[in-house]
């Protein structure tokens, strides 16, 4: 079954449905499927956190050179959308400028999990402004097909290296 993809990767992923949200399989504009990974954070246990600021996870391209953003915890998930608030002059001015590596590899194919435990014909009533609409913390005014692909309550992304190795890089819960 197809699976909503967040509207931030559109025309770079495929996505399935899964039995607790969705997998998104990165591919660059042409179907690439090797990524080197930057970030904006700490490496705990393993995995990648934000610190004095949130965490943002960039992927660039083998085959094409393309940038993409694949987790910004200042602007992605459910509580980014909707719950908290974060300077724009913080946000834009966080560089990712660590290259991730594992065990001496920096290419890798990139999977996200997202997680939806959100009833959204439930909750976007609650959502709508009193002009009826569905506005971000940001201001920023978005339909009901985007809330239900970008409002995800968790995210997972493993990095896959060439070998076959399977490694989580990062694991929250947005919401």
């Amino acid at each position: 079954m197809d699976a909503a993809i967040p509207s931030y990767l559109a025309g770079h992923a495929t996505a399935r449905m899964t039995d607790y949200g969705r997998k998104i399989q990165l591919r660059s504009s042409t179907g690439g499927k090797l990524f080197r990974i930057n970030y904006c954070g700490t490496i705990w246990r393993d995995v990648i956190v934000g610190d004095q600021s949130p965490a943002l996870v960039l992927a660039h391209a083998i085959d094409t050179g393309e940038t993409l953003t694949i987790f910004d915890e200042g602007r992605h998930g459910y509580d980014a959308m909707f719950v908290d608030t974060h300077d724009p002059a913080e946000l834009d001015g966080r560089t990712a400028d660590q290259r991730l590596l594992i065990s001496a590899e920096d290419c890798f194919e990139i999977e996200l999990e997202l997680f939806d435990n959100i009833d959204w014909d439930e909750e976007e009533e609650g959502l709508l402004d009193q002009h009826g609409e569905l506005r971000l913390q940001s201001g920023e005014l978005i339909d009901a097909v985007r809330l239900r692909a970008d409002g995800f309550d968790a995210i997972g992304i493993t990095a896959t290296t060439r070998d076959g190795t399977r490694h989580e890089i990062l694991n929250e819960e947005l919401g």
